[in-house]
């Protein structure tokens, strides 16, 4: 494959995972078996998807 098939092909596979995680995301937050008092879980649950794919959020989330 010449540069620039291999360019976009990873242009699009980064597209794809960015376009997954928000809608992971979107969907966290969208859950309605947390209620409002329950929004430090709906963040939690946001901090561990970011780190199952692989972002480093810091260690201010890390109660343990």
């Amino acid at each position: 494959m010449n540069d620039r098939v291999v360019r976009e092909f990873y242009r699009c596979l980064a597209s794809d995972a960015s376009s997954r995680a928000l809608l992971r995301i979107r969907d966290i937050l969208a859950d309605d078996t947390l209620s409002d008092e329950n929004c430090f879980h709906r963040i939690e649950a946001i901090v561990c998807l970011l780190e199952d794919l692989g972002i480093d959020c810091g260690g201010r989330h890390d109660f343990g």
